[in-house]
Protein backbone atom coordinates (compact mmCIF):
# COMPACT_ATOMS: atom_id res chain seq x y z
CA UNK A 1 0.00 0.00 0.00
CA UNK A 2 1.22 3.49 -0.89
CA UNK A 3 0.93 5.94 1.98
CA UNK A 4 -1.30 9.02 1.64
CA UNK A 5 1.81 11.24 1.71
CA UNK A 6 3.40 9.24 -1.10
CA UNK A 7 0.18 9.50 -3.12
CA UNK A 8 0.18 13.28 -2.70
CA UNK A 9 3.82 13.46 -3.78
CA UNK A 10 3.08 11.34 -6.87
CA UNK A 11 0.12 13.56 -7.78
CA UNK A 12 2.26 16.68 -7.33
CA UNK A 13 5.02 15.16 -9.45
CA UNK A 14 2.48 14.28 -12.17
CA UNK A 15 1.11 17.84 -12.16
CA UNK A 16 4.60 19.31 -12.42
CA UNK A 17 5.55 16.94 -15.25
CA UNK A 18 2.30 17.64 -17.08
CA UNK A 19 2.85 21.38 -16.71
CA UNK A 20 6.41 21.06 -17.99
CA UNK A 21 5.29 18.99 -21.00
CA UNK A 22 2.53 21.52 -21.70
CA UNK A 23 5.07 24.34 -21.60
CA UNK A 24 7.35 22.44 -23.98
CA UNK A 25 4.45 21.78 -26.35
CA UNK A 26 3.33 25.40 -26.57
CA UNK A 27 5.58 27.38 -28.91
CA UNK A 28 7.89 30.06 -27.57
CA UNK A 29 8.16 33.50 -29.17
CA UNK A 30 11.25 35.55 -29.94
CA UNK A 31 10.45 39.03 -31.25
CA UNK A 32 13.41 40.92 -32.73
CA UNK A 33 13.05 44.60 -33.63
CA UNK A 34 15.60 46.69 -35.50
CA UNK A 35 15.51 50.48 -35.32
CA UNK A 36 15.51 52.29 -38.70
CA UNK A 37 16.28 49.12 -40.66
CA UNK A 38 14.87 49.33 -44.16
CA UNK A 39 14.91 46.21 -46.35
CA UNK A 40 18.52 47.03 -47.34
CA UNK A 41 19.57 43.46 -46.55
CA UNK A 42 20.52 40.35 -48.45
CA UNK A 43 17.25 38.57 -47.71
CA UNK A 44 15.46 41.24 -49.73
CA UNK A 45 17.79 40.99 -52.70
CA UNK A 46 20.29 43.73 -51.82
CA UNK A 47 23.75 42.38 -52.76
CA UNK A 48 25.98 44.81 -50.85
CA UNK A 49 24.89 44.77 -47.17
CA UNK A 50 26.25 41.88 -45.08
CA UNK A 51 23.46 40.37 -42.99
CA UNK A 52 24.29 36.64 -42.81
CA UNK A 53 22.15 35.91 -39.74
CA UNK A 54 18.96 37.56 -40.98
CA UNK A 55 19.55 35.91 -44.37
CA UNK A 56 20.04 32.46 -42.80
CA UNK A 57 16.81 32.83 -40.83
CA UNK A 58 14.99 34.01 -43.96
CA UNK A 59 16.12 30.82 -45.71
CA UNK A 60 13.90 28.93 -43.26
CA UNK A 61 11.09 31.45 -42.92
CA UNK A 62 8.51 33.62 -44.67
CA UNK A 63 9.65 36.94 -46.09
CA UNK A 64 6.92 39.53 -46.45
CA UNK A 65 8.10 41.47 -49.46
CA UNK A 66 5.53 44.27 -49.14
CA UNK A 67 5.32 44.99 -45.43
CA UNK A 68 4.31 48.54 -44.52
CA UNK A 69 3.85 50.67 -41.42
CA UNK A 70 0.91 52.96 -40.74
CA UNK A 71 3.18 55.87 -39.84
CA UNK A 72 6.93 55.86 -40.70
CA UNK A 73 8.31 57.08 -37.39
CA UNK A 74 9.48 55.06 -34.38
CA UNK A 75 6.88 56.14 -31.83
CA UNK A 76 3.60 55.65 -33.75
CA UNK A 77 4.94 52.62 -35.63
CA UNK A 78 5.88 50.77 -32.44
CA UNK A 79 2.64 51.81 -30.73
CA UNK A 80 0.67 50.39 -33.67
CA UNK A 81 2.65 47.15 -33.60
CA UNK A 82 2.11 46.67 -29.85
CA UNK A 83 -1.58 47.66 -29.68
CA UNK A 84 -2.85 46.69 -33.14
CA UNK A 85 -4.22 50.23 -33.56
CA UNK A 86 -3.41 52.56 -36.47
CA UNK A 87 -1.94 55.88 -35.21
CA UNK A 88 -1.51 59.05 -37.25
CA UNK A 89 0.65 60.97 -34.73
CA UNK A 90 -1.21 64.16 -35.66
CA UNK A 91 -3.70 65.06 -32.93
CA UNK A 92 -2.84 68.40 -31.44
CA UNK A 93 -5.24 70.46 -29.28
CA UNK A 94 -4.39 74.04 -28.27
CA UNK A 95 -0.76 73.44 -29.13
CA UNK A 96 -0.53 70.33 -26.97
CA UNK A 97 0.00 66.86 -28.44
CA UNK A 98 -2.82 64.49 -27.47
CA UNK A 99 -1.39 61.21 -28.69
CA UNK A 100 1.85 60.94 -26.77
CA UNK A 101 3.52 57.53 -26.92
CA UNK A 102 2.30 56.44 -23.45
CA UNK A 103 -1.27 57.40 -24.38
CA UNK A 104 -1.03 55.39 -27.59
CA UNK A 105 0.10 52.34 -25.61
CA UNK A 106 -2.79 52.81 -23.14
CA UNK A 107 -5.39 52.59 -25.92
CA UNK A 108 -5.89 48.90 -25.21
CA UNK A 109 -4.03 45.83 -23.93
CA UNK A 110 -0.75 45.17 -25.72
CA UNK A 111 -0.08 41.71 -27.07
CA UNK A 112 2.75 41.10 -24.54
CA UNK A 113 0.17 41.61 -21.79
CA UNK A 114 -2.25 39.17 -23.41
CA UNK A 115 0.51 36.56 -23.69
CA UNK A 116 1.52 36.93 -20.05
CA UNK A 117 -2.10 36.63 -18.97
CA UNK A 118 -2.26 33.39 -20.97
CA UNK A 119 0.63 31.73 -19.19
CA UNK A 120 3.72 33.01 -20.98
CA UNK A 121 6.88 34.07 -19.21
CA UNK A 122 7.69 37.46 -20.74
CA UNK A 123 10.89 39.49 -20.82
CA UNK A 124 12.13 42.42 -22.87
CA UNK A 125 15.44 44.18 -23.37
CA UNK A 126 16.40 46.99 -25.71
CA UNK A 127 14.06 49.12 -27.79
CA UNK A 128 10.63 47.58 -28.32
CA UNK A 129 8.61 50.48 -26.96
CA UNK A 130 9.79 53.99 -27.76
CA UNK A 131 12.25 53.93 -24.89
CA UNK A 132 11.67 52.11 -21.63
CA UNK A 133 8.53 50.09 -20.91
CA UNK A 134 5.92 52.61 -19.65
CA UNK A 135 5.11 52.09 -15.96
CA UNK A 136 1.50 51.13 -16.64
CA UNK A 137 2.58 48.37 -19.05
CA UNK A 138 5.43 47.01 -16.92
CA UNK A 139 3.01 44.42 -15.52
CA UNK A 140 2.86 42.90 -19.00
CA UNK A 141 6.39 41.62 -18.37
CA UNK A 142 8.06 39.32 -15.89
CA UNK A 143 11.24 41.23 -16.73
CA UNK A 144 10.53 44.71 -18.15
CA UNK A 145 14.13 45.34 -19.15
CA UNK A 146 15.38 48.83 -19.83
CA UNK A 147 15.97 50.36 -23.24
CA UNK A 148 17.33 53.79 -22.39
CA UNK A 149 20.87 54.15 -21.14
CA UNK A 150 22.90 57.13 -19.98
CA UNK A 151 24.94 57.30 -23.17
CA UNK A 152 23.53 56.17 -26.50
CA UNK A 153 26.78 54.66 -27.75
CA UNK A 154 28.61 57.81 -26.82
CA UNK A 155 30.42 59.06 -23.75
CA UNK A 156 34.09 59.14 -22.73
CA UNK A 157 34.71 55.38 -22.85
CA UNK A 158 33.44 55.10 -26.42
CA UNK A 159 34.85 58.39 -27.67
CA UNK A 160 38.43 57.57 -26.75
CA UNK A 161 38.16 54.34 -28.79
CA UNK A 162 36.92 55.95 -32.02
CA UNK A 163 39.40 55.28 -34.83
CA UNK A 164 37.42 56.68 -37.78
CA UNK A 165 34.64 59.24 -37.85
CA UNK A 166 32.83 61.35 -40.43
CA UNK A 167 29.58 63.06 -41.43
CA UNK A 168 28.16 66.51 -40.77
CA UNK A 169 30.73 68.28 -38.59
CA UNK A 170 28.15 70.23 -36.58
CA UNK A 171 26.44 67.00 -35.61
CA UNK A 172 29.74 65.29 -34.80
CA UNK A 173 30.52 68.24 -32.51
CA UNK A 174 27.14 67.79 -30.81
CA UNK A 175 27.79 64.07 -30.37
CA UNK A 176 30.99 64.80 -28.45
CA UNK A 177 29.46 67.71 -26.54
CA UNK A 178 26.43 65.75 -25.31
CA UNK A 179 28.09 62.32 -25.10
CA UNK A 180 25.37 61.08 -27.46
CA UNK A 181 23.81 61.91 -30.79
CA UNK A 182 20.57 60.01 -31.38
CA UNK A 183 19.87 61.90 -34.60
CA UNK A 184 23.43 62.77 -35.65
CA UNK A 185 24.23 62.28 -39.34
CA UNK A 186 27.59 60.67 -38.66
CA UNK A 187 29.45 57.37 -38.49
CA UNK A 188 32.14 56.21 -36.06
CA UNK A 189 34.23 53.04 -35.98
CA UNK A 190 35.08 51.99 -32.43
CA UNK A 191 38.05 49.81 -31.49
CA UNK A 192 36.40 47.53 -28.99
CA UNK A 193 34.31 44.37 -28.44
CA UNK A 194 30.66 44.06 -29.39
CA UNK A 195 29.36 44.53 -25.87
CA UNK A 196 31.06 47.89 -25.42
CA UNK A 197 28.01 49.20 -27.31
CA UNK A 198 24.37 48.90 -26.28
CA UNK A 199 23.24 46.31 -28.82
CA UNK A 200 25.96 43.96 -27.62
CA UNK A 201 24.71 44.44 -24.06
CA UNK A 202 21.14 43.79 -25.20
CA UNK A 203 22.12 40.51 -26.86
CA UNK A 204 24.02 39.44 -23.74
CA UNK A 205 20.99 40.04 -21.51
CA UNK A 206 18.58 38.30 -23.88
CA UNK A 207 20.86 35.26 -24.01
CA UNK A 208 20.77 35.23 -20.20
CA UNK A 209 16.95 35.29 -20.34
CA UNK A 210 17.02 32.25 -22.62
CA UNK A 211 19.64 30.24 -20.76
CA UNK A 212 19.15 31.18 -17.13
CA UNK A 213 16.44 33.60 -16.04
CA UNK A 214 13.29 32.26 -17.65
CA UNK A 215 10.73 30.16 -15.81
CA UNK A 216 11.24 26.80 -17.52
CA UNK A 217 7.82 25.57 -16.47
CA UNK A 218 6.27 28.07 -18.90
CA UNK A 219 6.63 28.91 -22.57
CA UNK A 220 8.37 32.23 -23.07
CA UNK A 221 7.96 35.38 -25.10
CA UNK A 222 11.17 37.36 -25.23
CA UNK A 223 11.51 40.61 -27.12
CA UNK A 224 14.89 41.89 -28.22
CA UNK A 225 15.18 45.43 -29.54
CA UNK A 226 18.34 46.53 -31.32
CA UNK A 227 19.09 50.26 -31.58
CA UNK A 228 21.04 49.96 -34.80
CA UNK A 229 21.04 50.99 -37.54
CA UNK A 230 19.52 54.13 -35.99
CA UNK A 231 21.76 57.21 -36.11
CA UNK A 232 24.53 57.79 -35.16
CA UNK A 233 26.11 54.90 -37.05
CA UNK A 234 28.50 53.74 -34.35
CA UNK A 235 29.78 50.17 -34.55
CA UNK A 236 32.91 48.20 -33.70
CA UNK A 237 35.71 48.69 -36.24
CA UNK A 238 35.63 45.05 -37.37
CA UNK A 239 32.20 45.59 -38.95
CA UNK A 240 33.47 48.59 -40.90
CA UNK A 241 36.44 46.50 -42.01
CA UNK A 242 34.07 44.01 -43.66
CA UNK A 243 33.32 46.64 -46.30
CA UNK A 244 35.76 48.16 -48.80
CA UNK A 245 36.42 51.88 -48.48
CA UNK A 246 34.30 52.63 -51.54
CA UNK A 247 31.29 50.60 -50.36
CA UNK A 248 27.94 52.34 -50.27
CA UNK A 249 25.68 53.05 -53.20
CA UNK A 250 23.75 56.31 -53.36
CA UNK A 251 20.08 56.29 -54.34
CA UNK A 252 18.88 56.38 -57.93
CA UNK A 253 18.62 59.90 -59.32
CA UNK A 254 17.16 60.55 -62.78
CA UNK A 255 19.40 62.46 -65.15
CA UNK A 256 18.79 66.19 -65.07
CA UNK A 257 17.07 66.22 -61.67
CA UNK A 258 17.29 69.61 -59.99
CA UNK A 259 18.57 69.08 -56.46
CA UNK A 260 16.04 71.38 -54.80
CA UNK A 261 14.50 69.77 -51.74
CA UNK A 262 12.38 72.83 -50.89
CA UNK A 263 9.77 71.68 -53.43
CA UNK A 264 9.44 68.24 -51.90
CA UNK A 265 5.97 67.56 -50.39
CA UNK A 266 7.56 65.75 -47.43
CA UNK A 267 10.19 68.13 -46.14
CA UNK A 268 10.93 66.51 -42.79
CA UNK A 269 13.94 66.80 -40.55
CA UNK A 270 17.13 68.07 -42.15
CA UNK A 271 15.39 69.96 -44.97
CA UNK A 272 16.93 73.24 -43.88
CA UNK A 273 20.37 71.81 -44.64
CA UNK A 274 19.48 71.20 -48.28
CA UNK A 275 19.88 68.21 -50.59
CA UNK A 276 21.26 65.20 -48.66
CA UNK A 277 21.47 67.56 -45.67
CA UNK A 278 24.31 69.40 -47.38
CA UNK A 279 26.92 66.63 -47.35
CA UNK A 280 29.06 65.90 -50.42
CA UNK A 281 28.59 62.73 -52.46
CA UNK A 282 31.89 61.41 -51.10
CA UNK A 283 30.76 61.92 -47.51
CA UNK A 284 27.32 60.49 -48.34
CA UNK A 285 28.91 57.30 -49.62
CA UNK A 286 30.92 56.93 -46.41
CA UNK A 287 27.79 57.52 -44.34
CA UNK A 288 25.93 54.77 -46.22
CA UNK A 289 28.90 52.48 -45.53
CA UNK A 290 28.48 53.40 -41.86
CA UNK A 291 24.78 52.53 -41.99
CA UNK A 292 25.63 49.14 -43.47
CA UNK A 293 28.38 48.51 -40.88
CA UNK A 294 25.85 49.29 -38.12
CA UNK A 295 23.37 46.93 -39.74
CA UNK A 296 25.96 44.14 -39.90
CA UNK A 297 26.82 44.74 -36.24
CA UNK A 298 23.14 44.47 -35.20
CA UNK A 299 22.73 41.39 -37.40
CA UNK A 300 25.65 39.73 -35.59
CA UNK A 301 24.00 40.38 -32.21
CA UNK A 302 20.80 38.75 -33.44
CA UNK A 303 22.88 35.78 -34.60
CA UNK A 304 24.16 35.27 -31.04
CA UNK A 305 20.59 35.22 -29.72
CA UNK A 306 19.48 32.69 -32.36
CA UNK A 307 22.48 30.52 -31.50
CA UNK A 308 21.44 30.57 -27.83
CA UNK A 309 18.04 29.17 -28.84
CA UNK A 310 19.79 26.38 -30.73
CA UNK A 311 22.19 25.67 -27.84
CA UNK A 312 19.21 25.22 -25.51
CA UNK A 313 17.28 23.03 -27.95
CA UNK A 314 14.57 25.68 -28.29
CA UNK A 315 14.99 26.84 -31.87
CA UNK A 316 12.59 24.39 -33.53
CA UNK A 317 9.72 25.19 -31.19
CA UNK A 318 10.09 28.97 -31.27
CA UNK A 319 8.20 31.48 -33.39
CA UNK A 320 10.80 34.03 -34.51
CA UNK A 321 9.64 37.40 -35.80
CA UNK A 322 12.12 39.90 -37.25
CA UNK A 323 10.72 43.38 -37.81
CA UNK A 324 11.98 46.82 -38.78
CA UNK A 325 9.90 49.76 -37.53
CA UNK A 326 9.89 51.60 -40.91
CA UNK A 327 12.02 52.31 -43.95
CA UNK A 328 14.80 54.81 -44.50
CA UNK A 329 15.84 57.17 -47.30
CA UNK A 330 19.66 57.02 -47.38
CA UNK A 331 19.78 59.81 -50.06
CA UNK A 332 16.62 58.73 -51.87
CA UNK A 333 14.96 61.98 -53.07
CA UNK A 334 17.77 63.94 -51.40
CA UNK A 335 16.87 62.76 -47.88
CA UNK A 336 18.54 60.61 -45.24
CA UNK A 337 15.83 59.79 -42.73
CA UNK A 338 12.23 58.57 -42.38
CA UNK A 339 8.86 60.25 -41.70
CA UNK A 340 7.86 60.78 -45.32
CA UNK A 341 5.10 59.30 -47.45
CA UNK A 342 7.54 57.78 -49.93
CA UNK A 343 7.46 54.03 -50.43
CA UNK A 344 11.06 53.71 -49.23
CA UNK A 345 10.08 55.25 -45.89
CA UNK A 346 6.82 53.33 -45.42
CA UNK A 347 8.17 49.87 -46.22
CA UNK A 348 10.11 47.77 -43.73
CA UNK A 349 11.36 44.20 -43.31
CA UNK A 350 9.11 41.53 -41.81
CA UNK A 351 10.27 37.91 -41.53
CA UNK A 352 8.41 35.20 -39.61
CA UNK A 353 9.64 31.68 -38.85
CA UNK A 354 7.06 29.26 -37.52
CA UNK A 355 7.88 26.23 -35.31
CA UNK A 356 9.06 22.96 -36.85
CA UNK A 357 9.00 24.51 -40.31
CA UNK A 358 12.17 25.25 -42.26
CA UNK A 359 10.51 26.04 -45.56
CA UNK A 360 11.40 29.37 -47.16
CA UNK A 361 8.78 31.37 -48.99
CA UNK A 362 8.20 34.91 -50.20
CA UNK A 363 4.79 36.53 -49.77
CA UNK A 364 4.00 39.43 -52.11
CA UNK A 365 0.72 40.47 -50.52
CA UNK A 366 0.56 43.91 -48.90
CA UNK A 367 0.73 43.55 -45.10
CA UNK A 368 1.12 46.00 -42.21
CA UNK A 369 2.61 46.43 -38.74
CA UNK A 370 -0.93 46.30 -37.30
CA UNK A 371 -1.18 42.70 -38.56
CA UNK A 372 1.50 41.49 -36.12
CA UNK A 373 -0.77 41.49 -33.03
CA UNK A 374 -3.53 39.25 -34.49
CA UNK A 375 -0.90 37.03 -36.14
CA UNK A 376 0.84 36.27 -32.84
CA UNK A 377 -2.44 35.45 -31.12
CA UNK A 378 -3.50 33.24 -34.04
CA UNK A 379 -0.18 31.35 -34.06
CA UNK A 380 -0.52 30.70 -30.32
CA UNK A 381 -4.24 29.85 -30.49
CA UNK A 382 -5.06 32.65 -28.03
CA UNK A 383 -8.31 34.57 -28.22
CA UNK A 384 -8.10 38.35 -28.13
CA UNK A 385 -9.76 39.85 -25.04
CA UNK A 386 -13.32 41.00 -25.66
CA UNK A 387 -12.42 44.68 -25.29
CA UNK A 388 -9.50 44.47 -27.75
CA UNK A 389 -10.41 45.55 -31.28
CA UNK A 390 -7.70 45.17 -33.89
CA UNK A 391 -7.25 47.18 -37.08
CA UNK A 392 -5.13 44.50 -38.72
CA UNK A 393 -5.68 40.84 -39.57
CA UNK A 394 -3.84 37.59 -39.01
CA UNK A 395 -1.10 36.69 -41.49
CA UNK A 396 -1.39 32.97 -40.65
CA UNK A 397 -3.24 32.09 -43.90
CA UNK A 398 -0.39 33.66 -45.84
CA UNK A 399 2.18 31.88 -43.66
CA UNK A 400 0.41 28.61 -44.42
CA UNK A 401 0.43 29.44 -48.14
CA UNK A 402 -3.35 29.17 -48.34
CA UNK A 403 -5.39 30.72 -51.12
CA UNK A 404 -7.14 33.59 -49.43
CA UNK A 405 -9.11 36.61 -50.54
CA UNK A 406 -6.54 39.15 -49.32
CA UNK A 407 -7.12 42.88 -49.61
CA UNK A 408 -3.76 44.19 -50.79
CA UNK A 409 -3.88 47.64 -49.25
CA UNK A 410 -2.14 49.50 -46.41
CA UNK A 411 -3.38 52.85 -45.11
CA UNK A 412 -0.68 55.32 -44.22
CA UNK A 413 -0.01 58.77 -42.83
CA UNK A 414 3.11 60.95 -42.77
CA UNK A 415 3.32 64.50 -41.41
CA UNK A 416 -0.39 65.17 -41.90
CA UNK A 417 -0.66 63.64 -45.37
CA UNK A 418 -2.87 60.55 -45.57
CA UNK A 419 -2.47 57.87 -48.18
CA UNK A 420 -2.45 54.23 -49.08
CA UNK A 421 -0.31 51.61 -50.77
CA UNK A 422 -1.61 48.77 -52.94
CA UNK A 423 0.24 46.01 -54.73
CA UNK A 424 0.67 48.45 -57.64
CA UNK A 425 0.25 52.08 -56.52
CA UNK A 426 1.27 54.47 -53.79
CA UNK A 427 -1.22 57.31 -53.29
CA UNK A 428 -1.20 60.38 -51.03
CA UNK A 429 -3.78 63.07 -50.45
CA UNK A 430 -1.72 66.11 -49.49
CA UNK A 431 -2.80 68.14 -46.47
CA UNK A 432 -2.22 71.42 -48.35
CA UNK A 433 -4.11 70.25 -51.45
CA UNK A 434 -3.22 68.03 -54.37
CA UNK A 435 -2.38 64.38 -54.82
CA UNK A 436 0.57 62.09 -55.37
CA UNK A 437 0.12 58.90 -57.38
CA UNK A 438 3.00 56.61 -58.30
CA UNK A 439 3.03 53.37 -60.26
CA UNK A 440 5.39 51.26 -58.17
CA UNK A 441 5.74 48.66 -60.90
CA UNK A 442 6.91 51.02 -63.64
CA UNK A 443 8.31 53.77 -61.42
CA UNK A 444 9.62 52.10 -58.23
CA UNK A 445 11.73 55.14 -57.28
CA UNK A 446 8.69 57.44 -57.46
CA UNK A 447 9.81 60.25 -59.74
CA UNK A 448 6.79 60.42 -62.05
CA UNK A 449 3.65 61.73 -60.31
CA UNK A 450 0.62 60.51 -62.30
CA UNK A 451 -1.99 62.56 -60.39
CA UNK A 452 -2.48 65.13 -63.17
CA UNK A 453 -3.09 62.43 -65.80
CA UNK A 454 -6.83 62.26 -66.54
CA UNK A 455 -6.47 58.53 -67.12
CA UNK A 456 -6.17 58.07 -63.32
CA UNK A 457 -8.99 60.40 -62.21
CA UNK A 458 -11.37 57.55 -61.33
CA UNK A 459 -8.65 55.64 -59.47
CA UNK A 460 -7.77 58.75 -57.43
CA UNK A 461 -11.44 59.23 -56.52
CA UNK A 462 -11.65 55.60 -55.41
CA UNK A 463 -8.50 55.90 -53.30
CA UNK A 464 -9.66 59.15 -51.73
CA UNK A 465 -12.99 57.56 -50.75
CA UNK A 466 -11.17 54.63 -49.18
CA UNK A 467 -8.93 56.93 -47.12
CA UNK A 468 -11.89 58.88 -45.72
CA UNK A 469 -13.35 55.71 -44.17
CA UNK A 470 -10.21 54.63 -42.29
CA UNK A 471 -10.21 54.58 -38.47
CA UNK A 472 -7.16 56.07 -36.73
CA UNK A 473 -6.06 56.31 -33.08
CA UNK A 474 -8.85 54.34 -31.44
CA UNK A 475 -10.65 51.00 -31.76
CA UNK A 476 -13.48 50.87 -34.28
Amino acid sequence: MISMRAQHLLILLFILMAGSLYAQDRPNVLFVAFDDLRPLIGAYGEPEPLTPNIDALADQATIFEKAYVSYPLCSPSRAAMLTGIRFDNQNWVNGKKVWTFPKMIQTQDTWPRVLRENGYWTATRGKIYHGNVPKFDSSAWDVPGKAKVKHRDGGPEIEKRIVDIGGRQDQIDEYFEKDAGPAALMYAAVDGPDDILNDGKTAKDVIDFIKNQRDKSKPFMISCGFARPHMPWVAPKKYFDMYPEDAGKMAYLPSGTVKDITKDPFKGRGTAFGWNEGVSDKTAQKLIRGYMASTTYADAQMGKVIQALKDEGLYDNTIIIVWGDHGYHLTDHGKWRKNTGYNISLRGPLIIKTPHNNKAQIVNNVVQNIDIYPTILDLLNIEAPEDVILHGKSLVPLLNNKKVDWEDIAFTCAVGNYGLVTDRYRFTKLEKGGYLLYDLKNDPHEWNNLASNKKYKKLIQEFETRIEKVVWNKPK
